[in-house]
């Protein structure tokens, strides 16, 4: 009974010890985890600065996050793969902008920032972005006077080298297309965009931060715009019949002449240019009234008009008994072998068609200077299903299809379209009439035979193929053509100009340029192979380098007469600039004579460098604009 009464003893005493055991094990682990969850509730965070620099941009490293929040549940406002792409962007939006910093309960350091822009804002670990120059000095332009394209892109900085960077709206009410910006500084920034600092030159108060592209030292085409308002004369044409009525204003911009002044005939046939497809009659000078400081001024044949000028005609309208008719010819394309031809087509052999008396009056009929409306003759009288789209020969084998792509060209019809081939929007009846050699309208038909076969490949620019005179040479000239290229190119050891003189040589090829020019573009016209005329590429090369030669030396000849043309202020009056040798004062008329001559300074450069011209050694004029240039 003792022995089981110890037993029993002993086993309550381990059982006693067991659960005391545990019981102390599963405080110890409560107790631990109580420290754990209150050691995480204390994470905080604490913003130590809340107004850092915003002039310093940061880049990212791409080896962190962008979050709503420091600490605590939070969400990725840009991933790290999106911030290690900004960090190899060079996009000005891709910058960033730090405005506050602070550290975590943990030592944890984060900035709050936001993209320049503005689509990621929140806190990022320090290193998760560095410091970043976002400008670097950049080179001037050579010549720092120039105009700018764009005059609403004023910036107080260089856009991209801060956040805040911002336009400057104080000038966009100001018309600063025609002023002179001086350039004093320039950086590039971040995204290789380069940054000039300019101030007008007109108003020192006008100034501030530009891209580069709206800068050029050429008269840009808004100031040449801005700068023909103002000197441009301006007309408003009255009707005879009611003086005190104003039928349409317009302005022109004649060629300036040595004394600053317009020629009367100049600023007469632009104002009748403008009058073309208005129904009057073209002015004379007695037609033209104009006045200086309130008292009238005759305008005549040998006068001048001063820039700026504003003028009165007095127009007729044309008399709607005098009408002009627009004559017309049928030309009929066809190619034979490798002559193409376009043939007038006799109205005599092409059956009749009828057209009511009305509708041909309307439209081919109408006052001297009222407008040929074109697309309404086609419409009316050509298109598909038309009367005159398609005519048929007597012989009833041969028809004629209209070909409206080699009609409406300038080679055939030269009144009413460009060189372009666009239209002539103001062709009158009078023009119409009187193109072609007074022919007239030319209407151009493709040929095509009893079997339904187009006879036609048509190249609609030739511009030698009306009139009934064929594009392509006869078979003699062909020869001819072939046996001179052969003989000159014999001579040619190489493409340059030199061996050209040499192959032109009396005792040798016995021409000249143009008639090699000739012959070349009749072996051209006529697809000839060439292949076997010994140096024949030597030639067309040299050929070709002496036109762009020639082209180089008129286009620099051109600015140099202009360059002469303009006048200013000078310690001895009114002169000519080129006379001075100043050089600020020949840039301006440099600037003048490109914009006559409708060319930007690097077009004159390489005109200069083409032409072969050493303007030192030139006359005055080219030795001036020598001086301009450097």
């Amino acid at each position: 009974m003792q022995s089981s009464l110890k037993k029993s003893l002993y086993l309550g005493l381990a059982a006693l010890s067991f659960a005391s055991v545990a019981s102390v094990t599963a405080n110890a682990s409560n107790a631990n985890a109580a420290k754990k969850h209150a050691a995480a509730k204390k994470v905080t965070y604490k913003t130590t600065n809340k107004n850092l620099d915003q002039s310093v941009t940061f880049k990212a490293t791409g080896k962190n996050a962008v979050y709503n929040k420091a600490v605590g549940k939070r969400s990725v406002v840009a991933s790290k793969a999106d911030m290690a792409s900004k960090a190899n962007s060079k996009d000005t939006k891709d910058l960033f902008m730090a405005y506050q910093e602070g550290v975590t309960s943990k030592g944890v350091h984060y900035y709050k920032v936001v993209s320049f822009d503005k689509k990621v804002r929140g806190f990022v670990y320090n290193k998760g972005v560095a410091k970043t120059n976002t400008t670097v000095a950049a080179d001037k332009p050579l010549n720092t006077t120039g105009y700018l394209q764009n005059t609403n892109r004023f910036f107080n900085k260089p856009y991209g080298s801060q956040f805040k960077t911002s336009l400057k709206n104080d000038y966009k009410a100001m018309n600063l297309a025609s002023d002179q910006f001086t350039v004093s500084d320039a950086v590039k920034v971040n995204n290789d965009q380069t940054y000039y600092y300019v101030t007008d030159k007109n108003n020192q108060l006008v100034n501030g931060w530009v891209n580069s592209v709206y800068f050029s030292n050429n008269v840009t085409p808004a100031a040449q715009k801005a700068m023909d308002a103002k000197s441009a004369v301006n007309a408003s044409f009255v009707s005879s019949s009611n003086l005190g009525s104003t039928l349409f204003t317009t302005s022109v911009n004649p060629k300036v002449q040595s004394n600053g002044k317009y020629s009367n005939a100049d600023v007469l046939q632009l104002l009748n240019n403008q009058l073309k497809g208005h129904g009057y009659q073209p002015a004379d000078y007695n037609q033209v009234h104009e006045s200086v400081n309130g008292a009238p001024v005759t305008f005549d044949k040998d006068g001048y008009t001063a820039q700026g000028t504003n003028i009165t005609v007095e127009v007729t309208p044309d008399n709607s008994n005098n009408k002009t008719t627009v004559p017309y010819t049928v030309q009929g394309l066809a190619t034979n072998g490798y002559q193409q031809t376009a043939t007038p087509v006799a109205n005599n052999l092409l059956k009749a068609v009828n057209l009511d008396n009305s509708l041909y009056n309307s439209l081919f009929t109408g006052t001297p200077n009222s407008a040929f409306n074109y697309a309404n003759f086609k419409s009316q009288l050509l298109d598909s299903g038309k009367a005159l789209n398609v005519l048929s020969n007597i012989d009833g084998k041969t028809t004629y299809k209209f070909n409206a792509k080699a009609t409406e060209t300038n080679a055939a019809n030269s009144a009413l379209f460009d060189k372009d081939g666009k239209a002539i929007s103001n062709a009158t009846f009078n023009d119409v009439k009187a193109e072609n050699n007074g022919a007239g309208l030319n209407l151009v038909y493709d040929v095509v035979t009893a079997n339904g076969t187009t006879t036609t490949t048509v190249n609609s620019n030739d511009t030698n193929i009306f009139g009934g005179n064929s594009g392509q040479a006869t078979v003699d000239a062909i020869n001819d053509a072939k046996s001179l290229v052969t003989k000159a190119a014999g001579y040619m050891k190489d493409n340059q100009i030199s061996t050209l003189r040499d192959a032109e040589g009396s005792d040798k090829a016995n021409t000249d340029s143009d008639a090699l020019n000739a012959a070349v573009k009749t072996l051209s016209d006529n697809s000839v192979n060439t292949s076997k005329i010994s140096n024949y590429n030597n030639l067309t090369g040299a050929l070709n380098a002496e036109k762009a030669q020639k082209a180089a030396i008129d286009k620099v000849n051109d600015v140099a007469n202009s360059l002469t043309q303009f006048t200013g202020d000078t310690a001895n009056g009114k002169t000519a600039y080129v006379a001075t040798g100043n050089k600020d004062q020949l840039q301006d008329a440099l600037n003048y004579a490109l914009s006559q001559n409708n060319m930007q300074k690097s077009d004159l450069q390489k005109a200069v460098n083409d032409s072969g011209l050493v303007l030192s050694k030139s006359d005055d004029a080219l030795k001036a604009l020598g001086v301009a240039l450097s």
